[in-house]
């Protein structure tokens, strides 16, 4: 059994080698842990445990909060030059095996306590179970439309487009009220942007070859713009740096998804990590194979199930007296441990799909669609 698990993880290594880039699905794997540690704080109650230390806790809260954009960015920068809608359904059996295990498992957790509706469970778009997925999934058709363009646009204009996106529903859009129903991020449109910003970094950046000194100030200029951008957000908003009344000056500053501080975020992080030169094959494959699962970490520890048992109740029995490296170190090794049993699980996850031939099922039936839709109208 044990030599059968470590021939198919040769396996899929070697096939995710041959396709991925371990500078993105290193992004991947941090950007992940940043949303389980996010989620630790949000849902964990940690900032009310200890509330001596609530801003400190808000702080690493805000270091984290590019984790979102970067997966947009991500799928921008992968860029698929054909977009098929068999991954869209991968994905949504993907979501509807954990959602129905989980299920399974916790549907008579304390009496029933946090049973879910068994058609939510089915229909996981249509009832938001995961705001992610729902709103890639509204995303995923205009993909072939948009790849379409940006295969014939000019440098010059992709340039102008996506500066004028950005100034527009990124910039404006935080400085004053939105108006294009972006809901903080939280909605396709904002994933479509993100997207569009990947797509152009994708091209014209974050494959630009560069020498080792060039390589170190762009590294040394990225991590002083981290810094400086997440501190300035954090005295904003926090610590009350600017005037109460300075609600404009706030907006650019906020704290949520697609604010003008965390684009910025994440364009450093990505500038950052696309320098570094994954030299070592295993590293590599060891990498690339974990950036593959990273979507399965999302499914199983931000299921509802999940979070109302675990996640709400993780700190609870924990000291209320420690100091605030404890606090830090704590939220670390429980992000840590939360996302290696995820990973494990997605490993077990990935032999069943790949025993069952889920992708090729849908391969199938998408095929069998695009033959019948040819005799539509």
């Amino acid at each position: 059994m044990v030599k059968n698990l470590i021939k198919s993880f040769t396996f899929l290594t070697k096939s995710n080698k041959k396709q991925r880039n371990p500078n993105i699905d290193f992004i991947r794997i941090i950007g992940m842990m940043a949303i389980i540690i996010h989620h630790l704080i949000i849902h964990g109650g940690i900032k009310d445990k200890y509330i001596k230390f609530r801003n400190q806790i808000v702080l690493l809260d805000i270091l984290c909060k590019w984790h979102v954009n970067s997966f947009g960015i991500i799928s921008g920068l992968v860029n698929n030059k054909s977009i098929k809608f068999s991954n869209l359904l991968y994905l949504w059996f993907l979501v509807l095996f954990y959602s129905f295990i989980l299920h399974l498992k916790y549907k008579n957790y304390e009496k029933g306590k946090y049973n879910k509706d068994l058609i939510k469970i089915i229909f996981p778009v249509i009832h938001q179970e995961y705001w992610y997925f729902t709103s890639y999934f509204g995303m995923y058709p205009f993909l072939n439309f948009i790849n379409l363009g940006i295969s014939h646009i000019s440098s010059t204009e992709f340039k102008k487009s996506v500066y004028f996106i950005i100034g527009i529903f990124i910039i404006w859009s935080s400085y004053f009220q939105d108006k294009f129903a972006q809901h903080s991020g939280y909605s396709p449109i904002s994933l479509i942007i993100l997207y569009l910003i990947g797509a152009y970094m994708s091209r014209y950046i974050f494959n630009i070859k560069l020498n080792s000194l060039y390589r170190f100030l762009t590294s040394f200029i990225c991590i002083a713009l981290f810094i400086i951008v997440s501190i300035s957000c954090y005295n904003i908003n926090i610590n009350n740096f600017v005037p109460k009344n300075n609600s404009k000056l706030k907006g650019l500053f906020a704290i949520r998804i697609n604010s003008f501080s965390m684009l910025l975020q994440v364009i450093s992080i990505i500038i950052f990590i696309s320098n570094i030169k994954f030299n070592n094959n295993n590293l590599s494959s060891m990498i690339t194979f974990i950036g593959s699962l990273t979507f399965d970490v999302y499914l199983i520890h931000y299921n509802p199930y999940i979070i109302n048992i675990y996640l709400k109740t993780i700190f609870k029995y924990e000291k209320s007296y420690f100091k605030l490296k404890d606090i830090y170190s704590l939220i670390f090794k429980k992000c840590f441990f939360i996302f290696i049993i995820c990973i494990f699980i997605a490993y077990i996850r990935n032999i069943i799909f790949t025993f069952l031939k889920i992708r090729k099922i849908c391969f199938f039936l998408e095929h069998l669609i695009t033959k019948i839709l040819n005799y539509c109208i």
